[in-house]
C-alpha cells in the first residue's frame, strides 16, 4: 500500500478525526457569493482519480456502510451549516429551485423534494430547529452517490479549473487533490490575507508549472488548525491531499 492508502485506511478507522470536517464552511460561504454553473457538456471537464473521490467521501460520510447507518436521513452538522442530505449536500446554501434541479424526480420523490425545499436557505440555529420537519425524508446511498458524482463533484472541478486553468492538464491524482482542497476551503486562490497565503502560492505554482512545491504549500496550511484539538481532521485531510498530489507526480 502507498503512504496515501495507508493513511486513508487509518483515517477511516479514526472516527474522531472525521467528526469535525464535514461542514466545509469556507467553501459554502464562497459558493453562496460566487455561484458556479456547470458546463453544458460534462465531457468538457477532466476527471479526478478514484482515490480523490474516496478521500472526499471519507471526510463527508466515511463510507457507504457508515452512510447507511448514520446519514440516510437529513442531519445538521452544527455551526453555520444547514440541514444536510446525501454526501455533504447542505440545503442551507442552496435555494429550493436549485435543490430540485440537482436531485430531481429520478433521485428523490417529488413529495420529498417539496419537504426539503422548506428548509433551503436556513443555517445555524434556524436549521437546527427546522431539522425535525425533514427527518422523515430518506435519501438512499445510490441517490446520494449519483448527485455527489454528477453534480457536486462536477461543480467543484469546474470551480477549480475556473481559478486554475492549467490544472486541467494535471494527472487525475494531482487534480483530485486540488479538488478536495477546493471542496473543503473553496477556490479562494486569490483571497487576501495571511489565511490564504498558501492558496495564493498554489495558484502561482500551477500557473508556473512549479508542481513539486504544491504538496509543501498544502502541508503548510496545517498551521491554521494545528492548535485546535477539535479540528485535527483538517490537519489529516491536508496531509492526505499532499500525499495524493505527490503520487500523481510520481
Amino acid at each position: 500500500m502507498s503512504a496515501f492508502d495507508t493513511l486513508l485506511a487509518q483515517t477511516i478507522q479514526s472516527a474522531e478525526l472525521l467528526s469535525d470536517t464535514g461542514s466545509n464552511e469556507e467553501r459554502k460561504e464562497y459558493d453562496q457569493t460566487n455561484p458556479v454553473a456547470l458546463p453544458t457538456r460534462r465531457a468538457a471537464l477532466p476527471a479526478i482519480s478514484d482515490k480523490a473521490v474516496e478521500l472526499i467521501v471519507t471526510f463527508e460520510v466515511t463510507s457507504e456502510a457508515a452512510y447507511n447507518r448514520l446519514y440516510t436521513h437529513p442531519v445538521w452538522p452544527q455551526g453555520q451549516s444547514g440541514c444536510t442530505i446525501g454526501i455533504g449536500y447542505d440545503l442551507g446554501y442552496v435555494d429550493a429551485q436549485h435543490m430540485s434541479a440537482d436531485w430531481g424526480a429520478a433521485q428523490l420523490a417529488p413529495a420529498d423534494i417539496a419537504t426539503l425545499g422548506g428548509v433551503c436557505g436556513l443555517k445555524g440555529a434556524s436549521a437546527q430547529q427546522a431539522l425535525p420537519r425533514v427527518k422523515s425524508v430518506s435519501v438512499p446511498f445510490a441517490a446520494a452517490n449519483t448527485v455527489f458524482r454528477q453534480v457536486t463533484l462536477q461543480r467543484t472541478i469546474a470551480q477549480t479549473i475556473a481559478k486554475l486553468p492549467n490544472a486541467a492538464t494535471l494527472k487525475p491524482d494531482c487534480l483530485g487533490a486540488l479538488v478536495s482542497l477546493v471542496y473543503n476551503r473553496g477556490p479562494s486562490f486569490g483571497a487576501a490575507g495571511d489565511r490564504y497565503t498558501e492558496m495564493r502560492a498554489i495558484a502561482a505554482d500551477v500557473a508556473n508549472g512549479n508542481l513539486t512545491d504544491i504538496p509543501n504549500q498544502i502541508r503548510s496550511m496545517k498551521r491554521l488548525w494545528a492548535n485546535q484539538p477539535n479540528l485535527q481532521g483538517l490537519v489529516r485531510r491536508r496531509e492526505l491531499e499532499a500525499l495524493l498530489f505527490e503520487e500523481g507526480l510520481g
